[in-house]
């Protein structure tokens, strides 16, 4: 028997935890839109003295609600529907409902009744006393009653809110576009016609039911789609309540097509290079003379001159085109020394052949790691290196540089430089 009542006493517990409602205080209301119903429970709320009024009755566990009316202003109705109590014998079986307007949110002096009081234990609705004013939030406020009982009214309902004040235009929107049949990679317009939205919040794309871009504006771009699908859009209009519309779907024919040529290569006088192409469809390199075999993806180079590679690759009638370059020879001489002591010879350090590459990054450091020197571009002598940090002239020493081409991973190149007075 006393195990029994043990496992009664358990389950009870059960069914009355809750957890405390978020929107349990006017300050912390919850927002009411019109056509989108909510859920939700007086269990477990409390009272906020100061917020919660007494108008209806003696408030025992309060939730909140906000709403605010549109341009046109009018009445309101909201509505209290799909009811269900704790049937527990000590908890009361009805709720309350009130709507307040408020010159200062939430401050109990400012707020005054703007509807009747509602009390029931099924379904019901509140309706304001008259036209509410345009651009204006106001309040509804929740009790579960205890009707005399121990404990208040544990409700689980859905709230619903509708009339002229709140009215809201539905937007629409579609999307068109004058080819459905593309290459990987083509730039074709996406058009897009949207009504009712004068405040759009978001533009989001769905391919294949999977969403790839989202933003304010609704430039989309036709270059990111790979493959066969669909393209359709949804927008969210408004910053207050959001309403959203989804546009009927374009299907896309999608021919796969690429063409990469692979990273430059640098090869010494009579040497060989392995080009690294690749791409989707059947590819073709010129010129042809100096590779072993020109319709293949990775041919070998023989140049005996630097040479531009250029790599097309077609699928059906998609084309796609890359290229690389093979440099022969040094790309470029980096020099281990220089003396910078006045005597116009050799008093910079200089980087042979360094006007070929614009974008090329040389920095050095000393020998405890510290950064010295930093540039981007190294062809003129105002860039060339002369031996100084912050204008003070560096003592004997070897020191460490990093040039990089940015002409790819093999035009990267570090060493040490001696300095000599």
């Amino acid at each position: 028997m006393n195990k029994l009542l043990l496992s009664i006493l358990i389950l009870g517990a059960t069914f009355i935890a809750h957890t405390q409602p978020a929107n349990d205080a006017c300050s912390d209301s919850q927002r009411l839109c019109a056509n989108q119903p909510l859920q939700g429970t007086t269990a477990a709320a409390t009272v906020d003295p100061a917020s919660d009024l007494d108008f209806c009755t003696v408030n025992t566990a309060t939730v909140w609600y906000h709403f605010t009316t549109n341009a046109a202003g009018g009445n309101v109705t909201i509505d209290i529907t799909n009811m269900s109590f704790n049937p527990g014998a000590t908890y009361g079986q009805t709720i309350d409902a009130i709507i307040y307007s408020a010159t200062s949110p939430c401050v109990q002096g400012t707020m005054n009744p703007a509807s009747a009081c509602g009390n029931s234990g099924v379904d019901f609705s509140v309706t304001t006393f008259a036209a509410l004013n345009p651009n204006t939030t106001y309040y509804l406020m929740i009790n579960g009653n205890t009707n005399g009982m121990a404990n208040s009214a544990e409700c689980d309902f859905t709230i619903d809110i509708s009339g002229p004040a709140v009215d809201a235009t539905f937007p629409t929107a579609s999307i068109s576009t004058m080819d459905s049949v593309l290459c990987e990679g083509d730039d074709v317009p996406v058009e897009t016609i949207i009504a009712n939205c004068s405040d759009t919040a978001t533009f989001d794309w769905y391919y294949n039911n999977t969403l790839i871009l989202s933003g304010p504006t609704n430039d989309f771009s036709t270059t990111s789609l790979t493959e066969d699908g669909y393209l359709k859009l949804i927008i969210n209009c408004g910053s207050i309540c959001t309403y959203s519309d989804t546009t009927d779907s374009i299907f896309y024919e999608v021919t796969p097509i690429g063409a990469n040529a692979g990273p430059d290569k640098f090869i010494l006088d009579g040497e060989l290079a392995n080009i690294e192409g690749s791409g989707n469809g059947t590819p073709l390199w010129s010129p042809t003379g100096t590779l072993t075999d020109p319709s293949s993806f990775t041919p070998t180079a023989n140049p005996s001159v630097t040479t531009t590679y250029f790599l097309t690759v077609n699928n059906g009638s998609c084309t796609a085109t890359d290229s690389m370059n093979v440099f022969v020879g040094e790309v470029v001489t980096i020099y281990s020394g220089f003396s910078p002591n006045g005597d116009d010879i050799n008093d910079k350090w200089v980087i042979k052949n360094s006007a070929q590459y614009p974008d090329m990054e040389v920095t050095i450091f000393d020998r405890s790691g510290q950064r010295i020197y930093h540039t981007t571009g190294y062809s003129t002598q105002e860039k060339w290196w002369d031996g100084t940090y912050k204008g003070k002239a560096l003592p004997v020493s070897t020191y460490f540089y990093v040039v990089d081409l940015k002409i790819g991973d093999e035009g990267i190149f570090k060493g040490q430089i001696n300095l000599i007075r």
